[in-house]
């Protein structure tokens, strides 16, 4: 199963992981174009407005991402299969009750800690950034917007990490 990883997304990691690089991305990708939008404005406020939409952007991406599209190959199929299945061993606390299972979930924690550990390490200087930008601005709602943002990405960061130290303990 660990040999055959298909491309599907760019960031496959865990929650929050995937969601915090897709966020930056986008972020990134609709700068230029805000930049040009307010050349003869603020920059500032451009840069606050492309986080503003580029959260927007990288929440829905990875969401109908996973939940809606199909796998075209078989290997996208079974490594597809194996991240739900681990995904409900994380949500239950306990692994499945198979070999195949477990072989599966034991081969994605590594992703799924690697995922709660490049949310916050990404998250906290691109929206501590975005909420400095913001408050200096005077966008106290994009800046509070932000700061929402943040702790929910913690919040998730903290959980998945208790949750995949507790699957692998059950594990051992």
């Amino acid at each position: 199963m660990a040999a055959a990883r298909p491309f599907v997304f760019l960031a496959r990691f865990g929650p929050p992981g995937s969601y915090v690089v897709s966020m930056l991305v986008a972020t990134l990708v609709w700068l230029p174009l805000r930049l040009w939008e307010e050349r003869h404005g603020s920059s500032l406020v451009a840069i606050v407005r492309a986080g503003s939409v580029g959260v927007v952007w990288g929440t829905a991406f990875p969401f109908v991402g996973s939940r809606w599209t199909k796998p075209r190959k078989p290997a996208e199929a079974e490594w597809t299969e194996g991240w739900r299945r681990t995904a409900v061993a994380l949500r239950r606390g306990e692994p499945p009750a198979d070999e195949a299972g477990r072989a599966t979930v034991t081969d994605n924690l590594p992703v799924v800690r690697r995922g709660a550990l490049i949310g916050p390490l990404v998250g906290t200087p691109l929206f501590a950034a975005l909420i400095g930008v913001a408050v200096h601005v005077g966008r106290v709602a994009s800046a509070v917007g932000f700061a929402a943002v943040l702790a929910a990405v913690l919040a998730v960061a903290a959980v998945t990490a208790r949750r995949e130290r507790r699957l692998r303990a059950r594990l051992r």
